[in-house]
């Protein structure tokens, strides 16, 4: 029986990295009895018109999970478990990733033993993998990865407010529910910590290779490419700043295009880091989950100490400050990309226009002699006659009486 590996996130726990780490490998997963699947299904997220990346191929199920569980699954369900199934003769372990799954799946539980049967009815089996961050420094990254999106222009204080309730943090819980349906043996749940990494390379592409039963040293190639990079204090202020704007920067491709060119530019910097909350506040904040994390790490790890996560160097950081010169500084720099890309596209048109004015030289259409000119008169009679305008037209322009009169 063929498996499916479902890989659900959480978001800011290398989704992006290992999604196109798997793309990147295709042919090497697939000499070892693996697929990536493109179903060719692509998505605008409608909050905020942002394009889905494509190689979030299990994006389907945050679109079907509502209709699955009303009992009217739709047609693309279904047409990609057919899909599956006919993957599931060819290869022994199929992966499908999206970060969503992890929230819709919480908010969803029931889903997941629709799912289940769904496949089983394929003759396909469920695995699921997820990355647990801890949570406060999930907290942290994820409200950076908001306003460097454009999706919100609020403070830490006012955004996490409303989101924490929401979004699931509780692993415990979650990892229990899950097990319950499919099975403890079907449910990976591994630290997204740099020391915990498993694989001869301890990184999270030699992880994830290893609940497969593969290594980096089965073909699988690195691209030295960096996902997500993340604003520096000041770039960030002027990102949240902008967000404020009635039509935000997230509809207008330039100044998007702009800040994404900046964060290029930075991409090998490593500003230091930095904490939205107050003093004290983060340590309270991870220890409302210490509990919970303790059974995790007790009963799926098997960690007599009930430590979940080693890193504790990012605690109780230095609190985000924006300084005024750098805000200044990089205010200026934000505006001269965006003069920059402008004088590119403007001397795209230029060119464009010059190689149209060649062919149709307005101002010398009173020229009867211009070889351009005739060339473009005769491509505009053509084209009239093709869709029947032609005598119409002469005859509302009363070309037709003169021609009679003469």
């Amino acid at each position: 029986m063929a498996t499916v590996y479902l890989h659900i996130g959480p978001p800011k726990t290398g989704t992006t990295a290992i999604q196109n780490f798997l793309e990147d490998n295709k042919e090497a997963l697939g000499k070892n009895g693996a697929c990536f699947p493109d179903f060719n299904l692509r998505y605008i997220r409608p909050d905020h018109y942002f394009k889905v990346a494509y190689v979030r191929n299990a994006h389907f199920l945050v679109k079907s999970w509502r209709s699955m569980l009303a009992g009217k699954p739709g047609e693309t369900y279904l047409s990609v478990l057919d899909q599956l199934e006919e993957l599931g003769k060819k290869y022994d372990k199929i992966i499908l990733s999206d970060e969503s799954l992890w929230i819709f799946g919480d908010k969803h539980r029931e889903g997941w033993a629709v799912l289940k049967n769904d496949l089983e009815k394929k003759g396909l089996k469920l695995c699921v993998i997820a990355y647990l961050r801890r949570q406060d420094s999930f907290a942290l990254s994820y409200y950076r990865q908001m306003v460097r999106v454009a999706i919100t222009e609020l403070t830490f204080d006012e955004y996490w407010e409303t989101l924490q309730n929401k979004y699931p943090l509780d692993y415990y819980s979650y990892v229990e529910y899950l097990s319950g349906v499919i099975g403890k043996e079907n449910v990976f749940f591994r630290v997204f910590e740099r020391g915990q990494f498993s694989g001869e390379e301890h990184n999270i592409y030699s992880d994830f290779l290893e609940i497969l039963g593969l290594s980096l040293k089965d073909g699988f190639v690195l691209k030295k490419e960096i996902y997500n990079t993340a604003p520096d204090d000041s770039l960030l202020e002027l990102r949240r700043t902008l967000n404020h704007l009635p039509n935000p920067d997230r509809y207008n491709q330039l100044l998007m295009d702009s800040y994404r060119a900046i964060l290029r530019d930075r991409a090998e910097e490593r500003p230091p880091k930095t904490s939205f909350f107050r003093p004290g506040e983060q340590t309270a904040y991870l220890e409302s989950f210490s509990e919970s994390n303790s059974r995790f790490a007790r009963e799926y790890l098997g960690r007599e100490d009930g430590k979940l996560f080693y890193d504790q160097s990012d605690i109780e950081l230095p609190e985000y400050q924006v300084i005024t010169e750098d805000l200044l500084r990089d205010t200026i720099l934000y505006y001269a990309k965006v003069a920059e890309l402008l004088e590119k596209e403007n001397n795209k048109l230029r060119k464009e226009f010059e190689e149209v004015r060649k062919y149709v030289p307005l101002y010398h259409l009173h020229k009867k002699t211009n070889p351009y000119t005739k060339k473009a008169v005769r491509a505009l009679k053509n084209f009239l006659d093709r869709i029947g305008l032609k005598e119409p037209l002469k005859r509302l322009l009363g070309l037709d009486s003169k021609k009679k009169k003469k």
